[in-house]
């Protein structure tokens, strides 16, 4: 399986600016990096595209740039400034823009599904009017189905039925550890319409009871027990084309300076994939 193999900033260089983590991406051995589309818009798309051009990198996925959650007085500004990027995404193709969606609520299920329609469908027709999709990412450690008064959705079908709910271009970011968190089977990504798969994240999880796992504490690929060749067999057969980023919350990594992090992150990811099955087999 040909694969975009992109670094995440949760995983290393979460604090340094673009150029920076772009450098530390590629000398690890990433063929992407994700992308700061604040940096461009300071900077100019072609600034950009030379940086990762530069590095030899391709475009991974992008966050919207307001806190969508927050006072809805912001929000007029907020949508101009997703504007601004969205139309720098579309002219580079950078069609992967996602947010997370927290799994539990102190509103009731029907109250909070309207929340989110409420705060982002308008971020969906922005992107749409640049020809853009937007990811939802589902959710699943139970510790964080529990944070709060109600439980929220934290499925991938019950997630695309919202991404549908905000229109023609919602679709989902499907990570391995969430997939794994909520005891779905990686089958039942082939009910996800490929065109939905707006991104993926790529990590593993500590051989613990799924009540027992905790966000911040995953592991690199392979040194888990998900089942990530059912995973990225799913993914191939979709087919999903768009980068995989590796998203690994780990203790461990945080206290490694950012270029180590991300060589032992490429390393790692590097090592398990050559354990699988040449494409076509």
């Amino acid at each position: 399986m040909d694969m975009d193999i992109c670094l995440n900033r949760h995983t290393a260089g979460r604090g340094l600016d673009l150029p920076e983590f772009a450098g530390i991406a590629a000398t690890a051995g990433f063929t992407g990096a994700d992308v700061d589309l604040n940096w461009a818009a300071i900077h100019g798309a072609s600034a950009l595209a030379d940086l990762y051009s530069k590095h030899n990198l391709k475009f991974g996925g992008w966050g919207i740039p307001f806190d969508w959650r927050g006072d809805e007085k912001n929000r007029p500004e907020g949508l101009a400034t997703l504007d601004r990027h969205a139309r720098i995404a579309a002219e580079l193709k950078i069609d992967f823009c996602c947010t997370w969606i927290m799994p539990s609520s102190d509103l009731p299920l029907h109250q909070n599904w309207h929340f989110h329609i409420q705060r982002l469908a308008p971020i969906a027709r922005v992107l749409a009017e640049h020809g853009l999709r937007l990811g939802l990412e589902f959710v699943s450690p139970y510790h964080l189905r529990r944070k709060l008064s109600h439980e929220f959705i934290f499925t991938p079908l019950a997630m695309l039925e919202l991404a549908n709910d905000l229109g023609p271009n919602g679709g989902l970011l499907v990570d391995s550890f969430h997939l794994h968190a909520a005891g779905e089977p990686m089958s039942v990504l082939a009910k996800v319409p490929a065109k939905q798969i707006v991104l993926v994240h790529l990590n593993d999880a500590p051989p613990v009871p799924l009540a027992n796992l905790e966000d911040g504490k995953r592991c690199l690929p392979g040194e888990g027990n998900i089942d990530l060749a059912g995973f990225l067999g799913q993914l191939k057969s979709a087919p999903y084309t768009g980068p995989i980023a590796v998203e690994v919350f780990s203790d461990d990594l945080r206290s490694l300076p950012p270029q180590v992090a991300a060589a032992r992150a490429f390393a790692a990811t590097h090592k398990y994939l050559t354990t699988l099955p040449p494409a076509g087999n």
